[in-house]
């Protein structure tokens, strides 16, 4: 005849066998979206990479056709950027 204690070691003994089972099955599914993660990082960084190669070969196209044109635009640009330093510098001080 079993007790109640034996009774309740056996139930124990099998959830924790099924618990057990279920964290193997997490960790696997856990390394499987991190691979998956980390190949599309890849990808992701492999795209930006080339794409950021075609924009550097389409400017340095782009001044080499059109020099002055370049320089006025950056000349521009920079004006921009500076008047925008000081409007915010002034601001910043009242």
């Amino acid at each position: 005849m079993q007790t109640a204690t034996v009774e309740n070691d056996t139930r124990t003994g099998s959830t924790f066998a099924q618990l057990a089972a279920r964290a193997a099955e997490g960790k696997m599914l856990c390394e499987d979206f991190t691979e998956l993660g980390k190949r599309k990082a890849a990808r992701l960084v492999r795209r930006a990479r080339e794409a950021g190669e075609d924009c550097l070969e389409v400017t340095t196209y782009h001044v080499k056709r059109h020099p002055w044109q370049s320089v006025a635009i950056a000349a521009g640009v920079g004006t921009f950027a500076g008047l925008m330093l000081g409007w915010a510098g002034a601001r910043a001080r009242k």
